[in-house]
């Protein structure tokens, strides 16, 4: 995967410090007070050919230096127990080399969260960083929302070429860059050794296909136990079963991204291939036969399972069985090889009263520091993290570089637009009676492509990337 190269835009910040009053006169008068330069944008009326037009323009302020750190408040949505208190030790990491700072985190309900943000923005009382996800960033950019951080990227120096992982597709729009990387995470096929070798099976080479995977998965099922060879692989785009679409050299999306592609023959092979598997050769649990029940991978049913990056954590704290990760099997024809990689990122909301120390946050947490303490839960973007040795032992006994070779190689985005969570959610919708047996795959993915199409007929100018 190449890495983004190195940005460049003209400084437009600065920061000063106004002197103290003289010490000789302090016992007889105040000090003079101390103050700080910060740059705003406001706007101004000119006169362009005769036409009065309301413009911003950049202007240094003079303001009352705090005395005390400055506190802001930073956004996301509740997570996992042990993910929380890895955020907070980093945040306190982040304090201790910035004594200036105080970070004052805000875990929220995920639900409703955007909804929320947007109202607090209209209000100006919005968190100073939020977490972005990729269908926010161009509805938000559009109104002025976000904070374009290439200027402060540039005056800082920071070295855009360290990532392996690509952050225009997904953060940029319009020649800005409005979210500085959180982590990224996607698509892993973990395998349970202990079926596995209870099957007389060894763990699969780079070289291994769509084939090796169906015989492996037939010879792990044992339905008398209720245990299935395979688990996750059906899941709806942009998630797992986009693995075996792309391999069989289909698509979601043509080029543009504002057209389904699901109708093609690649797409509708690659679904139909996964079908069989669920419906012909039962290697598959069907979705109604795991209805109120606890999640076979972690209970140990399954032998091979199609997982986020964010499932590691969970796997190995359930500690039910021996497993690990398997290379992403090859089409037997095509020979492609296809995993699902996507990312969120840290956004600094644009009408912050302290941009300078929540960029400060952000160039932090996307920097090396940040990327070493976010590892334990995703796939860091800077290579030399991913490339440490301690990131390797982080992740030991398994052996995460199989995961990390799959996307250096093969990693393909989950289709980022700004409209990317009403079109997911309607994929899934018409999706879900394919495994029902409601539908056929045919009759299904062209359901999905009306419902996506209507969706992308509707879209603003403004979306387009």
């Amino acid at each position: 995967m190449s890495a983004q190269s190195k940005l460049s835009r003209r400084s437009v910040l600065r920061v000063g410090i106004g002197a103290l009053g003289a010490a000789t006169l302090a016992a007889c008068q105040a000090a003079t007070p101390q103050v700080v330069e910060q740059v705003i944008e406001k706007e101004v009326t000119v006169i362009v050919e005769g036409t009065a037009q309301v413009v911003k323009e950049t202007v240094v302020v003079e303001v009352p230096a705090s005395a005390g750190p400055v506190e802001i408040r930073v956004a996301f949505y509740v997570m996992g127990e042990s993910w929380m208190a890895n955020a907070a030790e980093a945040i306190a990491d982040f304090e201790g080399k910035n004594p200036n700072i105080k970070v004052n985190i805000e875990w929220r309900p995920g639900a409703e969260y955007w909804t929320k943000l947007q109202t607090e923005f209209a209000g100006a009382v919005a968190p100073d960083v939020s977490v972005n996800q990729m269908d926010w960033v161009i509805p938000g950019a559009a109104r002025g929302m976000w904070l374009d951080l290439k200027p402060f990227i540039e005056r800082d120096d920071f070295d855009m070429g360290q990532y392996f992982y690509p952050m225009d597709l997904e953060w940029e729009w319009q020649g800005g860059l409005y979210g500085g990387l959180l982590y990224g995470g996607g698509q892993t096929l973990m395998i349970n050794k202990d079926i596995l070798g209870e099957a007389g099976l060894e763990m699969p080479d780079a070289d291994w296909t769509w084939d090796d995977l169906l015989n492996y998965a037939k010879a792990m099922t044992d339905k008398e136990k209720g245990q299935y060879g395979l688990y996750g692989a059906t899941n709806a785009p942009p998630y797992w079963s986009c693995a075996f679409i792309h391999g069989n050299g289909g698509t979601v999306l043509n080029d543009a991204y504002n057209e389904c592609t699901l109708t093609e023959d690649p797409a509708v092979e690659a679904v139909n291939w996964l079908y069989e598997r669920m419906f012909t050769d039962e290697v598959m649990p069907t979705p109604a036969s795991l209805t109120g029940q606890e999640s076979p991978w972690l209970t140990g049913r399954i032998g091979m399972a199609f997982e986020g990056t964010w499932s590691e954590s969970e796997t190995r704290d359930a500690g039910m069985f021996d497993w690990d990760f398997a290379p992403m099997p090859k089409h037997p024809v095509t020979g492609k090889k296809s995993v699902q990689l996507g990312s969120n990122s840290w956004s600094v909301v644009s009408n912050t009263q302290h941009r300078e120390e929540a960029w400060q946050f952000v160039k932090f947490m996307m920097g090396v520091e940040g990327q070493t303490w976010m590892m334990k839960f995703g796939i860091p973007g800077i290579t030399s993290v991913v490339e440490s040795q301690a990131y390797k032992d982080l992740h030991a006994p398994q052996n995460i570089q199989v995961v990390v070779d799959d996307f250096g190689c093969c990693g393909h985005d989950y289709y980022p637009t700004a409209d990317c969570g009403e079109w997911w959610n309607l994929c899934n919708q018409e999706w879900t009676a394919i495994w029902s047996g409601e539908l056929s795959v045919e009759e299904a993915l062209a359901n999905a492509c009306l419902a996506m199409d209507e969706v992308f007929s509707r879209r603003p100018p403004i979306y387009e990337k």
